[in-house]
Parts: structure tokens; C-alpha cells; sequence
């Protein structure tokens, strides 16, 4: 009963501040509602499951390796192009997911190091990470991945060193 006490009073609140709000802010406040609920799934049964920093950046994970983010006033900076951390963020997630189908199970990625040169605006209505892995080691991993605009033009190249943790010891005298 007490639950539903505040689950009335919490509603109730949400409706009068909802009240307040502009059309783009109602239109804001639909798109992060729609995160807190099950990932929508994909008409086209190209995309993975994509988690909830991913989402509310607008990110896909294709099947075919690479990772878009559709551009929308979720990630974009005060000049209305693709905010410089959200850029990072699309290569980091791109890169991790490509290292994620080489793993064995209960094997873990982690960022060490990434770097990212921008090169032009991100703009348009998306952008696409493409990673390469360079390396691939028992504990560690250094990739690439170029992220470009609808157009197909550079917006950024990233470079990274990664960790897996979990990775199968070694017994002694292997090398």
C-alpha cells in the first residue's frame, strides 16, 4: 500500500512539472522516458543490444561491426554539431563491442588509453564508427576506429589500448 502511495505522489509531481514544460522539452522528456524502458527492438534485426549511456546517445551497435549515433540534441555541443565527448564515447563503444566477439565467456574489456583527433564537425543526422582491431594480445588489445558523417566524410580517428580481464592463466612454461 505505501508503494502505491508514492508511486501516486511521484506521478502526480512529474504531471505538474510536465505542465511547465515547452513543446521541445515535452518532446526531450518523451525521448528519456523511452530509455528507461526495454530497448525498443529493431525492425530490421540488424542491431545488438545496445546499453543505457548508448541509448541515451542515440548509439546502434550493427550487426556488421560498426556503431552509428544518430545526431540529435542528445549529444550535440552549444554550436548544435556532435559534442566532442560524445564522439569519444562512439569510438570507445564501437572498439568495445568489436573486441567483445573475440572474447571467451566471463572475459571482460576495459578502456586503458584512447586517443581521438578531430577532424571535422560532426554533423548531419548520424555518424558512424568504424574500428579495426591493429592487435590483439592475451591481455591486452590496441584498435582503431574512424568515425565518419552520413556523407562519408573523417570526422574523427580514434586509437586505443584496451584490457581483457578474465583472460585463462597461463600455465607455468607456456609462453
Amino acid at each position: 500500500m505505501e508503494q502505491n502511495t508514492e508511486k501516486k505522489v511521484t506521478v502526480e509531481s512529474l504531471q505538474k512539472q510536465m505542465e511547465t514544460l515547452n513543446e521541445q522539452e515535452l518532446e526531450q522528456t518523451a525521448y528519456l522516458l523511452t530509455l528507461l524502458q526495454e530497448p525498443p527492438a529493431h525492425s530490421t534485426g540488424n542491431a545488438v543490444p545496445m546499453h543505457f549511456l548508448g541509448r541515451f546517445l542515440g548509439m546502434v551497435q550493427n550487426r556488421d561491426g560498426t556503431t552509428e549515433m544518430a545526431l540529435g540534441f542528445q549529444n550535440e555541443n552549444t554550436y548544435g554539431v556532435a559534442q566532442g565527448g560524445s564522439i569519444y564515447t562512439l569510438a570507445d563503444v564501437a572498439i568495445g563491442f568489436s573486441i567483445l566477439q573475440n572474447l571467451s565467456e566471463g572475459e571482460k574489456v576495459f578502456t586503458l588509453e584512447l586517443k581521438v583527433n578531430f577532424i571535422e564537425k560532426g554533423q548531419g543526422s548520424r555518424l558512424i564508427a568504424t574500428p579495426l582491431i591493429l592487435r590483439q594480445g592475451r591481455t591486452t588489445v590496441v584498435s582503431e576506429c574512424a568515425i565518419h558523417d552520413d556523407s562519408g566524410k573523417l570526422v574523427a580517428k580514434a586509437l586505443g589500448t584496451f584490457y581483457i580481464s578474465g583472460a585463462p592463466k597461463r600455465k607455468e612454461g607456456d609462453k
